[in-house]
């Protein structure tokens, strides 16, 4: 038997067992996933309770988001170490442990590398940058706040090498097929924050300013981030040396086999950077509004998580399976389970984003604790988290897309594509400079949603059109997503309605928040189970006759 024919018998033609196998790894993904992004969600309302929608506030939000900007961003970060999982799959497929960990060694080299010419160029350009944004303050809360970037970027900044280990030890347990820890192990780093925030509340009180900050304050807030970050890398190179892969750092320049990775990254970084300026220009102009930073980084902490929960998982489970089944030649199948990943994706992200636009008030005054209660933060948060809730479901399908490329090996249609967003987002954001307070964070994040949206449908028609014909349609799944998602919208706006004509005010609303949760989410399962979405058994690891008639048309 010949090598693709016996890679051809272990992943099974249009297996609908072998799909569900891969939606309960992405499952179990997922929910350490979540575990994470709550914690970092609690992260940052602790930080917005501490630090208030004020300009200290703002300078650490801002600084603090540099390092992943400039990992993820300016050095390609998840999408670059992706790239690695195909030739880590060959290596450990065919049983080469030890060739596994030289090209993770010699990428994470590289990546260090990078990081040591980044770091420093960061630390230049971005003040100057920030102090171009400072338009509403006066001069002294200019210098004050400058003052303060500038302490916390020295602190943070190394964080970015410390990202260079975490993206590479991750992508060494997922060829592994060894998920969970990769993505629980950022719940540690939340958690350090979280005491950080809570020893910079006990020692120096909730009511600073950027004006009149203590140094030691800062040393606290950036070393004390750090050491955070460090420990969540740490854990994840001893998860890959468990999985069998120690990973050291080589001169991964003179590997060719790196170089292949890298030369393919370098497109990748540029599709990488081309995201992470949209989230800069974000960050930089919210700057102009106090308090803006703070909210838009809540809202985009809403964002993350159902991209998170319901399409990193699809994505980092559903790669090396894509990427078998290319190389055994057989493109209908992978097109089968593309599909089926998007319509997976979609499952959760689609009500995530309708739940946002009901329950933005809602969900503010929810985490607008502390300081953040007041000087109108709440409204800040509502107005953002409004803005950005429909590219939630854009970006998720966008990221799925983009590791079915990867898995082709086809590196150039995702930046395309993403370029063509970024011009987009560019574009509408540029209107906030003419806008001012909520309107101002109003138009930065539309401009985010329908920049996502547009790139998310040209790179599937994009990736749809290159692959053969498939036994499964996008259409079938969207008649019972739409039903169901309406049907959740209105339980919970009814919800809402009830609850603050019981209790007015911020109590009725935080309590009718939290029920129409509940209620939105029973009602959004049990229209789904009524419609026999196999969407439902997939994450279940489970498939039936039925599920297969409701997803494949004219299969043999």
């Amino acid at each position: 038997m010949t090598e693709t024919a016996t890679a051809a018998r272990r992943v099974g033609p249009e297996d609908p067992a072998a799909f569900a196998a891969t939606a309960r790894d992405s499952l179990r993904v997922g929910v350490w996933t979540a575990v994470s992004r709550v914690t970092g969600f609690v992260r940052v309302v602790v930080v917005a309770a501490v630090l208030g929608p004020t300009f200290l506030g703002n300078t650490y939000q801002f600084t603090n988001s540099l390092p992943n900007l400039v990992y993820y961003g300016l050095l390609g970060g998840a999408l670059v170490s992706s790239l690695l999982v195909p030739a880590l799959v060959r290596q450990v497929g065919s049983g080469e442990v030890s060739a596994a960990g030289r090209i993770a060694g010699g990428f994470l080299g590289v990546a260090l590398a990078a990081s040591a010419v980044a770091i420093p160029v960061a630390l230049v350009v971005i003040p100057r940058l920030l102090q171009a944004t400072l338009s509403e303050g006066s001069p002294g809360v200019a210098r004050a706040q400058l003052h303060a970037a500038t302490w916390l970027l020295v602190l943070v900044m190394p964080q970015a090498a410390c990202y260079a280990v975490v993206a590479t030890s991750a992508a060494v347990m997922n060829a592994h097929g060894r998920f969970a820890l990769a993505a629980a192990a950022p719940a540690l780093e939340n958690a350090g924050t979280l005491a950080v925030m809570a020893a910079a509340a006990f020692l120096y009180g909730t009511r600073q300013e950027v004006t009149g900050v203590p140094t030691g304050m800062l040393l606290l807030l950036g070393g004390g981030t750090t050491a955070a970050v460090a420990l969540h890398a740490l854990v994840q190179w001893c998860g890959a040396r468990r999985a069998g892969t120690t990973v050291r750092p080589r001169a991964g320049w003179r590997d060719d086999e790196v170089r292949s990775v890298v030369r393919q990254g370098a497109i990748a970084l540029l599709q990488a950077g081309l995201w992470s300026l949209q989230l800069l220009v974000l960050s930089t102009l919210a700057n102009r509004v106090r308090g803006g930073v703070v909210a838009v980084q809540i809202a985009m902490n809403f964002f993350f998580l159902p991209v998170a929960v319901g399409a990193a998982p699809v994505a980092i489970a559903l790669q090396p399976r894509l990427a078998r089944l290319h190389q055994a030649g057989r493109d209908r199948d992978q097109a089968d389970a593309f599909l089926r990943g998007v319509a997976l994706t979609m499952f959760v992200t689609v009500p995530a984003a309708a739940a946002y636009l009901v329950l933005a008030p809602g969900l503010a005054d929810l985490v607008a604790l502390g300081r953040m209660s007041g000087h109108g933060g709440s409204a800040l948060v509502a107005v953002s988290l409004r803005a950005v809730a429909v590219g939630l479901a854009g970006t998720a399908v966008f990221t799925v897309a983009t590791y079915a490329c990867y898995a082709r090996g086809d590196i150039r249609r995702p930046v395309r594509l993403m370029a063509v967003q970024t011009v987009v987002a560019l574009s509408i954001m540029g209107v906030s400079g003419l806008l001012h307070g909520t309107a101002a964070l109003g138009a930065l994040g539309t401009g985010l949603s329908a920049a996502s949206v547009l790139g998310a449908i040209l790179l599937v028609r994009s990736l749809r059109a290159s692959l053969p014909a498939s036994s499964t349609r996008l259409r079938q799944f969207l008649p019972r997503l739409l039903v169901s998602t309406a049907a959740m919208a209105v339980a919970a706006w009814s919800v809402l309605q009830v609850a603050g004509l019981a209790w007015p005010g911020r109590r009725g609303s935080v309590l009718g928040t939290l029920a129409a949760v509940v209620l939105g989410g029973v009602v959004y399962v049990c229209v789904q189970r009524g419609l026999h979405a196999p969407e439902i058994n997939w994450l279940r690891g489970r498939t039936s006759d039925a599920d297969d008639a409701a997803v494949v048309v004219g299969a043999p």
